[in-house]
């Protein structure tokens, strides 16, 4: 999607920044059709720190977010997540809220998190 004066970038939302999270905050920085509005962390000594020094680039003026209902209250056009494990209590309020998702999550299937990537406690959900 090129940018023109009547079409503003898409609003987007990262959840988290494991591998994949961190390179979206960076490519989204630098893709002039999109616009990060908010980055949400699961780690509390992240929240409340800036997005770029997070994912170690400069500073971009994006600050950490912790719970759902900030998320929300950003109303980005989309969340982009990229966990191996689904995180429902997310997606749900975050869909209801008439917000899209993005997702590289084992949710449909299971196929790959069965074979790979169990929780520690050996559990596939």
């Amino acid at each position: 999607m090129a940018t023109s004066p009547t079409t503003r970038p898409v609003r987007v939302f990262q959840v988290a920044t494991g591998n994949v999270g961190t390179e979206m905050v960076k490519r989204i920085r630098d893709q002039p059709d999109l616009e990060l509005v908010g980055l949400h962390c699961y780690s509390a000594d992240k929240v409340g720190r800036d997005a770029g020094e997070i994912v170690g680039i400069d500073p971009i003026g994006v600050r950490a977010t912790g719970t759902i209902e900030e998320i929300i209250a950003a109303a980005p056009d989309c969340v982009t997540f990229h966990g191996v494990f689904p995180d429902v209590d997310l997606y749900v309020p975050v869909l209801e809220a008439g917000i899209d998702i993005v997702t590289t999550a084992d949710w449909i299937t299971g196929h790959h998190r069965n074979a790979n990537h169990r929780h520690g406690d050996g559990r596939t959900e």
